[in-house]
């Protein structure tokens, strides 16, 4: 059983610790949104400062500087952290549409040691290209084969998952396409799949039913945002009963106020970690994996963020005060990611 990073593939038993959802360099622009009054909108072309912090915490997706981690050399020494903290792997799932960067993901890689696994597809209709529409399943279901077997645009750099996937709510045609190809290639590889829910809590259970349709593999799934999506334990259970990895992928936003859905209150640490204990004792810590989903300068250190080992340094104790053993933790860190990305 191996895991395919950027550098190549690794034995499963190589992962260790790993984060399975960061993004070490990505534009974001497509999730950008200019705030309504003209005063905010000032504040939305600045340059993330210690002065702008506290507005960019609570409108993240409002100031373009914020949406845009460009610097190789960031990344490096904000992943260095991880690492120094114990990490092994990290899982990037920026993938066409969003500046993946294969040689540049190589270049940290080599730079800090750590393996760093690449993500292949397609994300939300925002960011596809303006013919999706007329591309086939085939096509593209080829185009992430290709990424996976070959590597991505002639660099020879492999992408080692397929995802993340992006959805919306409603749900477009052109997403319910790509989830279809990305279906196609896992049938073909045995690639892991990774899934990003629109912002409604009915719609993780409508896709996971479109991949088991598809003849997708629901154990080597992997379903996003957990922690913004549903709120009701009764449809969590729901589909935690489906087989599908649940990824609470949010530690260290402890904002409640979630620009993207305000309707929504984004919990915080203690009820991810409220939430995760009660996935455990229903039976469903082989399911779980756990990561920050940093695409945002304000979540990296050097501008007044969290890190990438937050989760490790800040959560895990919280983890073991609260019952949680060495075992459930080997689980939740190592044993669960490591089963989640190696290729069937």
């Amino acid at each position: 059983m191996h895991a395919q990073t950027v550098l190549g593939p690794i034995a499963a038993d190589q992962m260790g610790i790993t984060l399975p959802h960061e993004h070490l360099l990505i534009d974001f622009e497509v999730m950008f949104r200019a705030p309504a009054s003209a005063s905010d909108r000032g504040l939305a072309y600045q340059p993330v400062s210690m002065e702008n912090l506290g507005w960019i915490r609570q409108n993240f997706s409002s100031n373009l500087d914020n949406l845009r981690l460009l610097d190789e050399n960031v990344a490096r020494d904000e992943a260095l952290l991880f690492k120094n903290a114990g990490g092994r792997t990290l899982v990037d799932p920026t993938n066409r549409g969003l500046a993946r960067d294969p040689l540049a993901l190589a270049r940290v890689a080599r730079a800090t040691g750590l393996n760093i696994v690449m993500g292949s597809g397609y994300y939300v209709a925002a960011a596809h290209p303006p013919d999706m529409g007329a591309r086939t399943e085939d096509a593209i279901a080829r185009e992430i084969v290709a990424d996976l077997t070959v590597g991505v645009d002639g660099t020879g750099v492999r992408a080692g998952f397929i995802g993340e996937i992006g959805t919306t709510w409603p749900w477009t045609e052109s997403e319910k396409k790509v989830v279809r190809a990305a279906v196609h290639a896992q049938r073909e590889t045995g690639a892991p799949l990774m899934i990003h829910p629109g912002r409604h809590e009915r719609l993780p259970l409508e896709i996971v039913e479109m991949i088991r349709k598809a003849g997708g593999d629901l154990d080597r799934t992997i379903m996003c945002h957990i922690e913004r999506t549903i709120a009701d334990r009764a449809v969590l259970l729901e589909l935690a009963a489906t087989g599908v990895y649940l990824e609470y992928d949010l530690f260290g936003l402890e904002t409640s106020y979630y620009p993207y859905n305000p309707a929504f209150d984004m919990p915080n640490d203690g009820e991810r970690m409220r939430q995760i204990l009660f996935l455990i004792e229903r039976g469903h810590l082989a399911q779980i994996l756990m990561s920050h989903d940093i695409a945002y300068k304000h979540c990296l250190t050097r501008w007044g963020g969290f890190g990438y080992h937050h989760l490790l340094v800040n959560v895990v104790p919280r983890l073991r005060g609260k019952g949680a053993d060495d075992a459930t933790i080997e689980t939740l860190l190592v044993a669960n990611p490591r089963r989640a990305f190696v290729f069937a």
